[in-house]
């Protein structure tokens, strides 16, 4: 069986070992780059809030106490650093995001499957967009990162039922946003 996170933490606090930040960041690099993503839309932005993340999480390490799992924790890191991101957006008076195109094309199988998966992608992208950070967050955790709603309302700090809520809300507005899209 492998070293668990809490393992790796261990042997950063007992013997400054290097390698198991790296370990850690390895292991965890990807789900957190995806929630951050989903949240952002737009690659540059999640690369730099990816960072923030470990940067924030590697310095307070010292802080974790275990009382949750790592996981946990960090992904509180990566929701916060999000949710601040998206309220200097909204503060901000010029919006300079850009729409990247997806890798959609890649992963698909033939041009026009590639087409059409890229066209969803990008309706789906707009639909996320349109939902408040909140309901966004809850979406991402529980349909996208498929947590239990128990752990995305930790890492929300809020209850179980307000992340049943918020993931139903959040359901019913992308709907509504991506049947929108459709007849448009």
């Amino acid at each position: 069986m492998g070293t668990s996170d809490e393992q790796l933490v261990a042997a950063w606090r007992q013997a400054g070992d290097r390698g198991a930040l790296g370990e850690l960041a390895a292991r965890h690099l990807t789900t957190v780059r995806r929630m951050i993503h989903s949240m952002i839309l737009d690659d540059a932005a999640a690369d730099d809030l990816v960072q923030d993340v470990f940067l924030h999480a590697f310095r307070g390490l010292g802080a974790f106490q275990g009382r949750s799992k790592f996981t946990t924790w960090l992904y509180r890191i990566a929701m916060n650093t999000v949710h601040d991101a998206l309220a200097r957006r909204r503060r901000s008076p010029i919006d300079d995001r850009v729409e990247l195109p997806s890798n959609a094309a890649i992963r698909a199988v033939g041009p026009g499957a590639a087409a059409e998966r890229a066209e969803f992608d990008a309706a789906v992208s707009r639909a996320l967009g349109t939902l408040p950070p909140k309901l966004r967050a809850a979406i991402v955790l529980v349909a996208i990162e498929e947590l239990d709603p128990a752990a995305a309302a930790r890492i929300e700090g809020c209850t179980r039922a307000t992340i049943y809520w918020r993931v139903h809300e959040a359901r019913k507005r992308l709907s509504l946003a991506l049947a929108e899209q459709i007849e448009s």
